[in-house]
């Protein structure tokens, strides 16, 4: 089985690559489901292929957000650059794409995004035959499902094996919409899933003042981790075992890699030598600083495990509940913020720390500057060590006052951002090749697509558009 996993930046790239890997995937600048993060530009599109393919590894590229009608032009452009940087396949949901694709760019390999929802056999055999290479399949599937999918379709068929899940059916949710328009489905999502919510006991809308019923994280999702069924999903003809995160930093790509490459590869062992491995891999990705991990729909399509309302689903390692906070305003007015915690890990000062409200369900993220016992300052707090946190960086809600509502989960380590830093894209790249965009052919291609009429005032009118 080919171990797939995510690259959001060229450190988590180098991670994946040298954790054993068989392939990655990163995002098509403008045109895929992560668009919050930072992509990748077309020439670096090209010099990571190029990388990979002097490895025998490979590169995917996911282009799997829906396009409007207005971003026809540029979606054309995108898959002209793309063509020219020979990735193994493109992850696409939107057909549009697929109909450009497959009639003016034959070259690009075409995969199936799980926001197309594929979740039985005749879905996964009608793209395969319309010439999707390879079908990723819907979350929630149990194996049992996906052994049907793969005996009764021709179709490649890949997973999700570990990460982020939505509380939607993958992906295919109007939360975030709802609150500011903000489509996941255009890879906006600004995740209210992950935030607290409380609901009123009384018949029909809370009042004004009034303290309401219980509420806790009723719709964050645990992180799914399929790392003791990978045997089973071997012989249900898995093909492709991909691994969510290219929003994470490179310390989780790293950890995670490690983990399911020493699991995949310790399958046929003997028992009592893979129960071993099995042990270590969990706890690397303990270290991978992820979230609270569950089962997901392996095994049940009404798993009891994927929700844990007490807890607010942050991603990261647990440090520990804050028991106090004091912000003190310096000469200049900037704060200087105090979190009392007993420690459930060890931290060094440098890490990156996430600050999670447990009132507002807000998230700040900074990096610690300084670690206090008393009037002693520390480069390290050990596990079980009571400390203050020190940090410049206002917490939301705080407003000047003391609080003892909060967490704090540690989500990248110094050690390794240091690392991190020192790798830069001209790591990758062996020879220059500029990239070059044909704009007469792409005002061919929309014209085309626009009608069979080419008369001189529809050109001139796709030009007009295009050139805008």
């Amino acid at each position: 089985m080919e171990l797939l996993a995510p690259a959001g930046t060229f450190s988590a790239f180098e991670a994946a690559l040298e954790q054993g890997a068989d392939a990655v995937y990163v995002g098509a600048p403008g045109f895929n489901a992560r668009a919050l993060a930072k992509d990748f530009t077309f020439q670096d599109i090209f010099s990571l292929a190029e990388h990979s393919h002097r490895h025998d590894k490979k590169l995917y590229v996911a282009m799997n957000s829906l396009v409007k009608e207005g971003e026809i032009p540029k979606v054309v452009e995108a898959l002209s650059l793309l063509s020219q940087c020979n990735p193994d396949a493109l992850i696409i949901q939107d057909l549009g794409i697929y109909h450009i694709a497959r009639k003016y760019f034959p070259n690009l390999h075409l995969h199936a995004s799980t926001l197309m929802s594929v979740h039985n056999s005749m879905a996964a055999e009608y793209l395969s035959s319309i010439g999707f290479e390879r079908v990723v399949l819907a979350r929630e599937l149990t194996l049992g499902e996906m052994k049907i999918i793969q005996t009764k379709s021709k179709a490649e068929l890949e997973v999700f094996i570990h990460g982020a899940m939505c509380f939607s059916y993958s992906g295919l949710c109007l939360f975030s919409s709802l609150h500011g328009g903000k489509s996941s489905l255009r890879g906006q999502c600004v995740q209210p899933c992950r935030r607290r919510y409380q609901w009123s006991q009384q018949k029909g809308y809370k009042k004004k003042g009034s303290s309401g019923g219980k509420g806790g994280y009723l719709f964050s999702m645990n992180d799914l981790c399929g790392i003791d069924f990978l045997p089973e999903l071997a012989n249900a003809g898995v093909s492709s075992l991909k691994i969510e995160g290219r929003l994470k930093s490179a310390e989780y790509v790293r950890k995670t890699v490690q983990a399911y490459r020493l699991a995949i590869d310790t399958i046929g062992d003997l028992e009592s030598d893979r129960k071993k491995a099995l042990q270590e891999a969990h706890q690397l990705l303990d270290h991978a600083m992820g979230r609270k991990r569950a089962q997901g729909f392996f095994q049940s399509s009404m798993p009891t495990d994927v929700i844990t309302p007490h807890m607010s689903g942050s991603s990261g390692l647990f440090l520990g509940a804050v028991s106090n906070i004091q912000v003190r305003r310096e000469r200049d007015g900037r704060p200087t913020t105090y979190l009392s915690l007993q420690l459930h890990q060890e931290v060094s000062v440098g890490d990156r720390l996430r600050f999670m409200d447990e009132v507002s369900g807000e998230q700040r993220s900074f990096s610690l500057h300084k670690i206090t016992v008393g009037k002693q300052s520390l480069a390290k707090g050990q596990k079980g060590q009571k400390i203050s946190v020190v940090t410049s960086t206002e917490l939301p809600g705080r407003k000047g006052k003391s609080t003892t509502k909060g967490k704090l989960f540690k989500i990248d380590v110094v050690s390794r951002k240091k690392v991190d830093r020192n790798t830069k894209k001209s790591d990758f790249v062996r020879k220059k090749k500029e990239l070059t965009v044909n704009r007469r052919n792409i005002e061919k291609i929309l014209i085309s697509l626009a009608g069979q009429e080419k008369t001189l005032s529809r050109e001139k009118q796709v030009r007009k558009k295009y050139r805008k």
